[in-house]
């Protein structure tokens, strides 16, 4: 039989490498340290776990401090921090039974402690704040994030240190992190003594003195001296029972150093303090009493603590308040009085109080204590293996050698001596325990985690090394429970029950219990657990405000309310919804009365406005049977249909007698009823007068035989006067429901057509020319032409076409053409037709002399004046301006007559304004370079004075680069070209006004084949196509961008009336000849017009036709 050999306890298993090849090692059993302790009470000894009967007295070792440390920089730069050193029981350690050190490893004192900005108790809030992003994992793989706030007054002493915050809204407390920034405040389990500070280190709460050394056990004196005895102050002590009412009086002013102030009133039923300090209230101070409170927080130094005593009743019984100081500055105490001392001495303040003041002797007593240098030795700086030694001094005092501030010292510290080197012995692998993380539950018990490795220190480095070299029996523990305290328990209140009162205020029984939380559940425990906290009454107030009938024979039994249930006053006024009862419907036969509800006030039973009581609770009207007993028969009826709705008729009844029963009535003899008269059988009814209203009387026939037409309609207003109906005036009748007079009417659909009138000649004599036709909208009844628009649902006609005389003929020239005004100067030679006209600047300024008889005139000039005053009849102005120019045009002077319809119109083919009054001093700026001025006068010596000046056009330009203006009167032209393919080019002409425009074709360049034939044409349109519109108006749209995409894609002319708004669209390499029907044209290229020069050469001029 085998036997397990078992691991020697002093050795400990490890795996060590070949420098040179690391992929396997060498299992080696490296004995323990001497004196590592293997067992209860044995130890290791040349690899052997020995007991201490097995060892001589000279092996044991007893354990000696090392040097403290270097002091630590101050925790905090205000408010308080803490600076410590410590010191290790390692020199040697114990062994083999040896004792243990004795005295404190850790030496601290407060640092910097003067005041910060903000208090004690916001430097804790600003550090749980910054966990406010750190998830919490109440359910595992499941993040929560709070807001987190300090848990002052729900957790104490070293718990409170160990950064524990609740969470805002949801009342539960978990720690933050391993502890609070040393300095920072806690409260500790038991009071503290009189100018004690309670402060964390390390994350346990200790207590430092009122010299700023750890546990030195130095507290003030009544008089707020360090170490004194109470011979440097007074005591101060009265008490005050006046005040004015309604307002806050100022009875005591606490002058700075004061200390142990105690201020009690025994008499806050009428009457509350309140505290200032500076200009603002710290305590009360908005005419109601304060609750119990510590300002700043409990935290703070020198902090203000007020409580409120209540009685068994809840109500006040005692104010008090205590500021143990000594006061930063002067601080005045209040009294709010309710009610002036003509109430009685029951609503006076009953308050005494007291506190220490400084003798004036003592004020400039120095209790600052004297320090002296003192060099002391840090500790090695390692626990194992090389390290230094340092030495500093630090000021201590001179009696006890506790660490104080350096100032204390007066004189500058001496040079500080170097570093010594310390060895102590190899350090051995060991156990590295990380910090635990946060606790799984707040109270009742939970866990928390922190991360176990073992490693060993090289030199400078810590180096992570197997588990196995640091043995299984001391492996730390990786998992640990927390928050073993059971959670807080509470009171917890039922429902309230029933309401004991019938109608009005009452009480409610309701069960209380204390319960404290356990598993997740609140269990019931014993009320003892509660005793700290205020019991709620089993009894709460309650109001019955919906009172049954007959509530008011009752309202004498009211049962007896506790006094702690009664209301804050007892002339607070109760209302309740009392029950209205009617008249039953009848004296007998089984009546019904109605049941509503109006608001009164409980006490009085007087009437209130409904607005007293809750509505919500208001019960809806009802109804209630009464009189059961049987009615004796009687005379009944069943009434007919009156003969009119209104103006007074009559109806007939049949009559009856009967006897009603519980479901109907049974109809009996009429004898039986013959000690009732009977009643009439005929009775009037609608008797009340007829209202007016409005009558159609005839309709005519419709305006036409066929579609949409209109019919008049004969409406009167008509009233019933003495049983007939007559016409009144219309007064009577509403007018905003009077029927329509015309009135829309449709016979019958009509058919729309369009009729085609014969071809007219050919346009030339011989060659290729053009002939036109009449193509016009017919209805089946009118003989006249109508909109084309209701012929629009079928192809419309051409009413262009090429023809070819066989003929021969000569060149024609243009006829009638009519010279245009001023257009150049006297002796030059016109411009090209191809380029637009300018005119020479002028460099002075001079007064424009008034052009007269300009009608029927192209003007051209830069600038000018216009007089058409004494013109009658209809006179036309054009002036013409390059295309980059606008112009600016100001009436001078100007008189019309609108009755007679004299008028004025300025068009500048995009927009159109016309004026007859208020005209002088007029102003307007045209938005291309055109303008048509057209006057309208009848009376003699009317008209309009108006002056013109031109000027760049700084707005976007409605025309392109490309764009060619012509105002000769004749003229050869060709297609202008552009790179850009996002736009079109023009050629615009304008002729003075009365003059038309001929257009021929002379060539026309582009090859088309088969595969442009479709895209190259040449259309006569009449009317405005959408391009058009969109291109007249440069209506800058989605929409003219779409038409821009469908005009682009074919190769075209189209030629523009302006004045007709028509446009014609010539497709293909036929010539053709053009004439308008005005003084203006534009002619627009499309697709390959666009990039082939020369494809296209026409000639124009102006004719009368």
């Amino acid at each position: 039989m085998l036997f397990h050999q078992p691991r020697p306890t002093c050795r400990a298993l490890s795996c060590h490498t070949n420098p040179d090849d690391d992929s396997s090692c060498k299992r080696l059993l490296v004995p323990l340290l001497d004196g590592t302790e293997c067992a209860p009470n044995q130890w290791c000894l040349r690899g052997r776990c020995v007991s201490l009967d097995e060892l001589s007295s000279s092996v044991v070792v007893h354990g000696s401090w090392s040097s403290w440390s270097e002091l630590t920089p101050c925790s905090r730069t205000c408010g308080g921090g803490v600076t410590h050193r410590t010191r290790k029981c390692n020199n040697p350690r114990p062994a083999f039974g040896g004792g243990d050190c004795e005295g404190p490893d850790i030496k601290a004192g407060l640092c910097h402690q003067q005041p910060c900005e903000r208090t004690q108790l916001d430097f804790m809030a600003e550090q749980c704040s910054h966990t406010d992003y750190h998830p919490l994992y109440l359910q595992p793989n499941t993040a929560s994030f709070y807001t987190w706030i300090p848990a002052v007054g729900f957790a104490k002493g070293d718990e409170q240190c160990r950064y524990m915050c609740q969470s805002e809204g949801d009342n539960f407390i978990v720690s933050r992190g391993s502890q609070f920034v040393d300095g920072t405040r806690c409260e500790s389990d038991s009071p503290p003594p009189f100018g004690s500070t309670a402060a964390c280190l390390r994350g346990k709460c200790q207590l430092f003195g009122c010299d700023g050394v750890m546990n030195s056990g130095k507290v003030r004196d009544v008089c707020g001296m360090c170490g004194g005895d109470g011979s440097s102050c007074t005591l101060t002590s009265d008490s005050y029972n006046a005040g004015q009412a309604r307002e806050y009086t100022t009875f005591l002013s606490l002058p700075a150093n004061a200390t142990q102030i105690h201020i009690i009133n025994m008499a806050p039923l009428f009457t509350h303090m309140a505290v200032t300090v500076g200009d603002g209230y710290i305590l009360s101070g908005r005419g109601s009493m304060a609750l119990n409170m510590t300002h700043p927080s409990p935290l703070d130094d020198n902090h203000l603590e007020y409580r409120l005593h209540l009685t068994p009743d809840l109500l006040p019984e005692m104010e008090e308040l205590l500021l143990p100081g000594p006061l930063q500055e002067e601080i005045n105490v209040q009294v709010y009085r309710k009610y002036g001392k003509e109430y009685g001495d029951k609503t006076n303040p009953d308050i005494s109080y007291q506190f220490y003041t400084l003798n004036r002797e003592s004020d400039s007593t120095d209790n600052t204590p004297k320090g002296k240098w003192a060099l002391i030795t840090t500790s090695c700086s390692v626990s194992c293996g090389p390290g230094v030694q340092k030495h500093a001094y630090i000021c201590v005092t001179e009696d006890t050698n506790n660490h104080v501030e350096e100032h204390n010292c007066e004189t500058p510290p001496p040079p500080t001596p170097p570093h010594t080197t310390c060895q102590l012995s190899p350090c051995p692998p060991r156990w590295e325990t990380g910090m635990f993380g946060p606790c799984s539950a707040s109270c009742g018990g939970g866990k928390r985690v922190r991360p176990v490795r073992c490693v060993q220190k090289h030199r400078a480095d810590v180096l992570k090394v197997p588990d196995s070299e640091c043995g299984t029996d001391d492996v730390p523990n990786a998992v640990e429970e927390c928050n073993l305290q059971h959670c807080p328990a509470r009171w917890h209140v039922s429902e309230p029950g029933e309401c004991s009162a019938v109608c009005g205020p009452g009480e409610a029984k309701r069960v209380v219990t204390c319960v404290r939380p356990e598993d997740g559940q609140d269990v019931e425990v014993d009320q003892s657990f509660c005793s700290k906290e205020i019991k709620p009454s089993d009894s709460v107030p309650c109001v019955v405000d919906v009172c049954p009938i007959g509530w008011e024979s009752t309202g004498g039994d009211q049962p007896a309310l506790k006094s702690g249930l009664l209301p804050r006053s007892t002339q607070t006024p109760v209302y309740v919804w009392s029950p209205v009862i009617s008249q039953c419907s009848k004296t007998c036969g089984n009546g019904t009365l109605q049941v509503w509800f109006s608001c009164v006030e409980h006490q009085t039973r007087l009437g209130v406005s409904d607005f007293n009581c809750d509505a919500s609770s208001k019960p809806s009207p009802y109804s209630e049977a009464c009189n059961p007993p049987p009615c004796p028969p009687m005379w009944r009826s069943k009434q007919g249909v009156c003969s009119v709705t209104c103006g007074g008729g009559v109806a007939n009844r049949v009559l009856y007698c009967a006897v009603e029963t519980e479901e109907e009535e049974v109809v009996v003899e009429d004898s039986e009823c013959s000690d009732f008269p009977k009643p009439a059988a005929v009775v009037s009814c609608n008797t009340h007068s007829c209202p007016a209203r409005w009558k159609v009387f005839t309709t005519s026939p419709c305006s036409v035989s066929c579609d949409l037409g209109v019919a008049q309609r004969t409406v009167a207003c008509v009233q019933f006067l003495l049983g007939k109906e007559s016409v009144v005036p219309e007064e009577n009748c509403h007018a905003a429901v009077k029927p329509a007079t015309t009135v829309p009417c449709l016979v019958q659909v009509c058919t729309f057509r369009w009729e085609v009138k014969p071809w007219s000649q050919c346009s030339v004599p011989c060659g290729y020319g053009i002939q036109s036709r009449a193509v016009s909208c017919m209805g089946p009844s009118n003989p006249e032409p109508i909109s084309p628009l209701f012929c629009m649902h079928m192809p419309k006609p051409i009413t262009i076409q090429g023809c070819y005389m066989m003929d021969s003929c000569g060149n024609t020239s243009p006829t009638s053409v009519v010279p245009t005004a001023d257009l150049t100067e006297k002796g030059k030679l016109p411009p090209s037709p191809t380029e637009t006209i300018t005119t020479p600047q002028t460099t002075a300024a001079t007064t424009p002399t008034p052009r007269r008889s300009a009608c029927g005139q192209l003007l051209v000039e830069e600038s000018g004046m216009v007089d058409l005053r004494n013109v009658s009849g209809r006179c036309t102005v054009s002036i013409g301006r390059p295309l980059d120019e606008v112009i600016h045009v100001k009436v001078e002077s100007g008189s019309l007559n609108c009755r007679t319809k004299e008028t004025v119109a300025f068009f500048d083919r995009l927009a159109f304004v016309k004026k007859c009054e208020q005209i002088a001093g007029s102003e307007l700026t045209t938005r291309t370079n055109f303008l048509l001025v057209r006057q309208s006068s009848l009376t003699p010596g009317s008209g309009v004075v108006f002056t013109y000046t031109s000027q760049k056009n700084t707005k976007k330009s409605h025309h392109q680069d490309c764009d060619i203006q012509l105002f000769s009167p004749i003229g050869v032209f060709e297609n202008p070209t552009t790179s850009s393919t996002n736009h079109t080019c023009r050629v615009l002409i304008n002729a003075p006004p009365a003059v038309k425009i001929r257009i021929q074709a002379l060539h026309i360049g582009l090859v088309f084949n088969s595969t442009n034939s479709q895209s190259t044409f040449i259309m006569v349109r009449v009317g405005f196509p959408t391009c058009a519109v969109v291109l007249m108006y440069h209506i800058h749209s989605r929409r003219e961008h779409e038409c821009d995409n469908v005009c682009s894609v074919l190769s075209s002319v189209q030629i523009r009336d302006m004045d007709m708004l028509k446009t014609n669209v010539f497709k293909g390499q036929q010539l053709f000849q053009w004439h308008s029907s005005g003084n203006m044209a534009e002619i627009e290229f499309h697709g390959d017009y666009l990039h082939s020069k020369g494809s296209f050469r026409a000639e124009y001029s102006f004719v009368h036709l």
